[in-house]
């Protein structure tokens, strides 16, 4: 896959997160949750370097039905601004581990304050405030 490309959930995909019906390992279940349509391949990448080869899980979670890849031309990923990490990849492993025991809207609920902390030391905290009202206005819908 190239930098540029976008992966996007499918229903399919949004439907797994939601019913847990097929058996994901955590790797997956990880990235998957995390897709957004926004980030590109390099981001996803670089946020989860610490599972390994990022490629092969977007790949087996592509092949599954669960997430499709849009490639984005190169003039528009160059107009995009991102912050390097600054946090240690462990603490953002952690807070995934924690996310992965999560079995409730109230849970998740609970898990924003540390999300928006742990993503705060990660880039601006301009983005980890914007992110922390995304996924709460996501979980408010549901």
């Amino acid at each position: 896959m190239r930098d540029t490309d976008v992966p996007t959930k499918t229903m399919a995909g949004r439907a797994v997160i939601s019913v847990r019906k097929l058996h994901l390992n955590p790797r997956q279940r990880t990235v998957l949750i995390a897709i957004n349509g926004h980030q590109s391949m390099q981001e996803i990448r670089t946020q989860f370097s610490v599972l390994g080869d990022v490629d092969a899980i977007v790949g087996e979670l592509s092949a599954s039905g669960l997430l499709e890849v849009v490639g984005i031309g190169v003039a528009a990923s160059a107009t995009r601004v991102t912050a390097p990490l600054a946090a240690s990849p462990g603490h953002s492993f952690m807070f995934t581990l924690k996310l992965e025991r999560c079995y409730s809207k109230e849970e998740l609920l609970g898990l924003l304050p540390e999300y928006q902390r742990v993503l705060g030391k990660a880039k601006e905290q301009a983005y980890a405030d914007a992110m922390s009202r995304h996924a709460r206005e996501m979980l408010d819908a549901v």
